[in-house]
């Protein structure tokens, strides 16, 4: 299989070819090094040292409901507003249910005050005049203007696939993002939803969320793209209280070995020690505003790092402006009523 750099995977390649290569490369006026895509979110793009890269498999993980495509899908819209183009391979919802949440994200992004939520968004495209146009519709929400200007931009760079459990195997997921690549003339940043719904023909959950990781890793290698795959919490993560971690994503050891950068989100009121909560029972209702993304591997950079988000779900995602949490968290239960 060949690369965007004209060699082929798996060819024997000496030094002194490898600083040939590189060193025309340069002279061409290209980066030699890794592609890097920023997640639009400074605080984790500076602990990424830019951003996502060609050939990583990023993994992000959370429990149920916790904001986890939310993250995803707007790192992949940032992408492209920033340039970039992006493919979406959506196991988990229909390509109308993200764009409902694209359409309210744009608006919120315009900083226009109290813009039209996702609910806003769902309710006019479903009372909607038959006829009218979607420019129309869209017209009559605050800020809907401007998302639809948004998205018209972004054109083929953009782009959905309603993937099933049965049949969008990781072969078809490579010929897809091959397609991409041809179509829009660049490598896609690749973001998958989720890791454990990839279809692999192996006897036990294990063995298949091993090869789907494994797959995915040799594609963001062959193909120079970064993929960043949704994963599935186990059962006993889902406790109220309990901090996700890296061991509790579901399926395999293989998925912390494989991955390049592992990103963990957690509701902040979850997983705060027990003494911010007891001494300011204010800080329950505000801590629940936030969540928290740590770093918990990191390849290219500074790991072990926890950066707080405060949430935006209204809108379909968090405000991109984040920090270093201050506060102490830990592992255990922490809930209080």
């Amino acid at each position: 299989m060949g690369t965007p750099d004209g060699h082929d995977v798996g060819t024997l390649r000496p030094l002194d070819a490898l600083l040939s290569e590189t060193d025309e490369v340069l002279r061409r006026g290209t980066p030699a090094g890794a592609r890097v895509w920023p997640t639009g979110f400074p605080a984790l793009d500076t602990v990424l040292t830019g951003g996502v890269r060609s050939g990583e498999l990023v993994l992000l993980g959370g429990p149920a409901g916790h904001g986890k495509t939310t993250l995803g899908v707007q790192i992949a819209r940032n992408a492209v507003a920033a340039g970039a183009s992006a493919l979406v391979f959506s196991y988990e919802h229909e390509s109308h249910t993200l764009l409902e949440r694209l359409i309210s994200l744009e608006a919120a992004e315009a900083d226009l005050g109290e813009v039209a939520g996702v609910i806003d968004v769902r309710r006019a495209l479903e009372t909607a005049d038959r006829g009218e146009s979607l420019e129309s519709v869209l017209s009559t929400l605050r800020g809907g203007a401007r998302a639809h200007a948004a998205l018209t931009s972004y054109g083929d760079r953009l782009q959905v696939h309603e993937s099933s459990g049965t049949s969008t195997t990781l072969a078809r997921i490579g010929d897809a993002v091959a397609r991409v690549s041809e179509s829009t003339g660049r490598a896609p940043l690749v973001l998958l939803d989720y890791i454990q719904k990839v279809p692999v023909d192996r006897p036990g959950e294990d063995e298949r969320v091993t090869a789907a990781a494994e797959g995915l890793k040799d594609l963001a290698l062959s193909a120079r793209v970064p993929v960043l795959a949704i994963s599935a919490a186990d059962k006993d993560a889902l406790a109220s209280g309990h901090r996700m971690r890296t061991r509790d994503l579901r399926g395999s050891s293989a998925l912390a070995f494989e991955a390049d950068v592992v990103l963990i989100v957690n509701d902040k009121v979850d997983v705060v020690s027990r003494e911010h909560l007891l001494y300011n029972l204010g800080n329950i209702e505000r801590f629940r505003e936030w969540s928290v993304v740590s770093i918990e591997k990191n390849r290219h950079g500074k790991a072990h790092v926890e950066l707080e988000f405060a949430k935006d779900f209204e809108h379909g995602r968090f405000h991109p402006e984040g920090q270093e949490v201050s506060e102490r968290l830990i592992d255990e239960r922490v809930f209080v009523s």
